[in-house]
This record gives structure tokens, sequence and C-alpha cells, in this order.
């Protein structure tokens, strides 16, 4: 769901249901965060998406594996 608000330019939405997926204790893992980071390049959030990217680092120690072109 969150790719579907992703490429449809939802930004907002996809950061809801991040959200949402983060306090029911669902970990999330590189998919979920690239979807989010795209929600966020597509949609212009981008003091939101540097912040997920580094919760992404610092809270679940993913290790960035893609380029997303948030600052684009």
């Amino acid at each position: 769901m969150i790719t579907g608000f992703a490429i449809h330019g939802c930004g907002r939405e996809a950061l809801d249901l991040f959200s949402a997926m983060e306090k029911s204790g669902l970990k999330p893992n590189v998919i979920t965060f690239t979807g989010v980071l795209t929600a966020c390049s597509y949609s212009g959030l981008v003091d939101e998406g540097k912040f997920v990217f580094e919760k992404m680092k610092r809270v679940y120690s993913i290790a960035p594996t893609i380029v997303v072109d948030l600052l684009g």
C-alpha cells in the first residue's frame, strides 16, 4: 500500500501508513523504506524524507542500498 501511495503522489498517506505500521509493532524492511522515501520524493516532502532516511539507518540499522532522488 505504501508503494501504491508513492506512485500516485500521496506522500502524506504513505507516511501515515508507515507511522501506523511502526505503532502496531511491525518492523519495516528495505522495501518499506524504498516506498516511503519514494513517496516523500514524489510529493516534495524533503524534510520528512530526510527524517525517515535517518531513522532507517539509526533505528532499524538498515544500510541504504538504493538511491531515491529525494533532493532532485
